[in-house]
């Protein structure tokens, strides 16, 4: 009996931010909140206030630096030289919703009663398509159609950000100054290969661009041109547009049959130290008590699946496995949160759940000064944050688990504020 679902679950597009599942702003058009692969993009340091150039200054040694690299100066006076310091920009880059909302409300949104519904009418509309992607890729239709809904609510919410706008103000800002000047150049070098035209480059306020929110890198290295009528259209053409998300995660590692994630329950008095960082076969899970939540056996081809174990709500949430394709979608966009979004999603598209445990809703989250808090008192008390960014990651929650353990806590790496308060004193 076979146990999971899903059959399949991004720095791509790297910086979406789930096109409808947080509320757009009036004007001007809604763009999509989901940013992929891009929304992890290397820090580099501003400069002090009392150094910063102007945005004029700074956008005009930038269109300098285009026309150096052997840009035509007329493209680059069109586009970089037309840019303007645009403040929406900044203010969604520090409230992207997989970082920012509890981990139940981002996955009911993404997997909401009406995007699931447009879904199936998407797939109904789109199936010999997306069957021909499957085929040609080995990713499930659920699992494209998941991230088109998710990234752009299937092509309504693609944003209408002027490309060189957003990124140049990204760059002025300087917390991803290189990576947002790569792909200042990126995008002129797609108008030079022909790949796509001036017009076409709008999309989401960090770049991200066409129906699966692609930024131009990785629109330059993975977009395809499927139909074959030499544009690579990703705003218009559903055909091109799931194809290159398909041949993203293909490259990326995507292995056709293995599952994104499954359910599991857990026996009481687990070692949730292990959870996150241990990978091992389903059948080594299985000997430390993890077990389907469906109440099926493993199969054997489950028990050679290697897995990590998940408690994005500590204990007393759900707990899941998650397999290889569940790290490949985190290329697309690096938040446990969007992954889990797109399995709800590809899961419910097909009549499936992804989750049936009960979420802890009583709890409340941190706010970023909270966090940068936690971090603070963490690592005073001797456990090692690796610095003080207000973002819980890897580290932090390592610092969090070992601070659970030394005072008798499980050990789950979660955090609401009734431990903050413990912790933080």
């Amino acid at each position: 009996m076979r146990l999971f679902l899903l059959s399949s679950v991004l720095p791509v597009f790297l910086l979406s931010a789930c096109a409808s599942v947080a509320a757009p702003d009036p004007v001007p058009a809604a763009e999509p909140q989901v940013q992929t692969p891009v929304v992890q993009a290397p820090v580099t340091q501003s400069a002090p206030a009392v150094q910063r150039p102007t945005f004029e200054a700074y956008r005009d040694g930038l269109a300098r630096r285009a026309i150096a690299r052997g840009h035509d100066a007329a493209l680059v006076a069109r586009t970089i030289g037309a840019a303007e310091y645009y403040e929406r920009t900044l203010k969604r880059d520090a409230n992207q919703p997989e970082f920012t909302k509890p981990v139940w409300d981002y996955i009911r949104g993404a997997a909401s009663a009406d995007r699931i519904d447009r879904g199936r009418a998407e797939m109904a509309e789109h199936a010999d398509t997306l069957a021909a992607v499957e085929r040609a890729y080995g990713v499930p239709a659920h699992i494209l159609a998941g991230i088109w809904g998710l990234e752009t609510s299937y092509g309504r919410i693609m944003g209408d950000f002027d490309l060189f706008t957003t990124l140049t103000t990204l760059g002025y800002d300087g917390r991803r100054r290189d990576w947002a000047e790569e792909q200042v150049f990126a995008a002129l070098e797609l108008i030079r290969s022909g790949d796509v035209r001036p017009e076409q480059l709008r999309g989401a306020w960090a770049g991200a661009m066409g129906m699966t929110q692609f930024i131009p890198t990785t629109f330059r290295d993975y977009a395809v041109d499927f139909d074959g009528d030499g544009n690579k259209d990703l705003w218009g053409n559903e055909g091109d547009a799931l194809a290159s998300a398909a041949n993203y995660l293909t490259r990326s590692g995507w292995t056709p049959g293995v599952p994104v994630a499954g359910e599991v329950v857990l026996p009481d008095g687990f070692d949730y130290s292990v959870s996150e960082v241990e990978t091992m076969s389903v059948a080594d899970w299985a000997r430390l008590g993890v077990r389907p939540a469906n109440g099926a056996d493993w199969t054997p081809g489950d028990a050679r699946l290697q897995a990590r174990l998940l408690a994005p709500a500590g204990y007393r949430g759900p707990k899941l496995l998650a397999f290889d394709n569940f790290d490949v979608l985190m290329r697309y966009n690096p938040a446990s949160a969007y992954v889990m979004g797109i399995a709800s999603l590809g899961e419910a598209l097909r009549g499936g759940q992804l989750v049936t445990a009960g979420w802890p809703e009583g709890d409340m989250g941190l706010n970023k000064p909270q966090k940068e808090a936690l971090q603070q008192a963490l690592t005073a008390q001797g456990y090692d944050t690796k610095g003080v960014d207000g973002l819980i990651g890897p580290a932090t929650r390592a610092a969090i688990r070992a601070w659970q353990r030394d005072n008798g806590l499980p050990a789950d790496g979660y955090v609401e504020q009734t431990l903050y308060r413990r912790i933080v004193g």
